[in-house]
């Protein structure tokens, strides 16, 4: 690969991997322009939308473009902080271009190495929602046990081709059953505070924050995709609860 093809694919990676795990669309388009500028093109122009990410290069007369597509979204501050922090060595000179683009490559395909870590914090966040929301010590629990297993099942999911809405509907699913089960179980309980708490880390609110930012500073089709994209997931995770309490409650359970 040529140096100038090795900087536009450097730049599509960077940005692609940006959005990839819930950074600002603005966000990575400077990124990719920083990088082509830093990397010895005339000029450079980015454009990043939800579902993708297109760079066009100037350098000695000659134009080129290149366009990378985005399949998944999440949320990884672990990427998105390795990712910049490689982008600003780079643009400082402290390493190559080469080592700047194998270091992306590996980043991108290295697989999360805290997902026990991830687990207990949804867990915890769940146990402290429930707790906010007027629920008791059994409320707490049961919403720990269930946020620990709505993360599971999402990390679980992560690596494999079903789509985010599929995992945000079943994550709904996975939460109504352990309320509903143990509050049938035990016989005590709130199901209201257990859901809720435990719903509360898996609700769309970067995302939401991130479309809102993106619609202020202009990307009005960037937000208004992630603003619908943030609301329709909230929805998969209403409807698999709503299934999960309506089945209880046509089996005789009361909420």
């Amino acid at each position: 690969m040529d140096t100038d093809s090795l900087v536009v694919d450097t730049a599509l990676l960077a940005g692609s991997m940006i959005l990839e795990n819930g950074g600002e669309t603005f966000r990575a388009e400077e990124t990719a322009v920083n990088l082509c500028l830093a990397g010895g093109c005339d000029s450079a122009s980015a454009i990043a939308f939800a579902t993708g990410v297109l760079i066009t290069v100037k350098k000695d007369s000659k134009t080129s473009s290149a366009l990378k597509r985005i399949t998944k979204r999440g949320t990884d501050l672990v990427r998105l902080d390795g990712t910049n922090s490689i982008v600003r060595n780079f643009i400082k000179g402290d390493i190559t271009l080469e080592t700047a683009h194998a270091e992306l490559t590996e980043l991108s395909e290295k697989k999360s190495t805290h997902n026990l870590l991830g687990l207990l914090a949804s867990a915890l966040a769940a146990m402290f929602f429930a707790l906010l929301f007027g629920g008791n010590a059994f409320d707490a629990a049961v919403a720990f046990v269930a946020g620990f297993a709505v993360k599971a099942v999402s990390v679980s999911l992560k690596y494999t081709n079903i789509y985010n809405f599929a995992v945000s509907f079943i994550g709904g699913c996975v939460i109504a059953i352990v309320a509903t089960f143990s509050v049938f179980l035990f016989k005590m309980g709130n199901i209201g505070s257990i859901i809720t708490g435990a719903t509360m880390p898996i609700l769309p609110g970067l995302m939401l924050t991130g479309a809102i930012r993106d619609t202020v500073t202009g990307d009005l089709m960037a937000g208004t995709t992630r603003i619908v994209e943030s609301l329709l997931v909230a929805i998969a995770i209403a409807s698999g609860v709503g299934i999960v309490l309506s089945a209880y409650i046509s089996m005789g359970g009361v909420l």
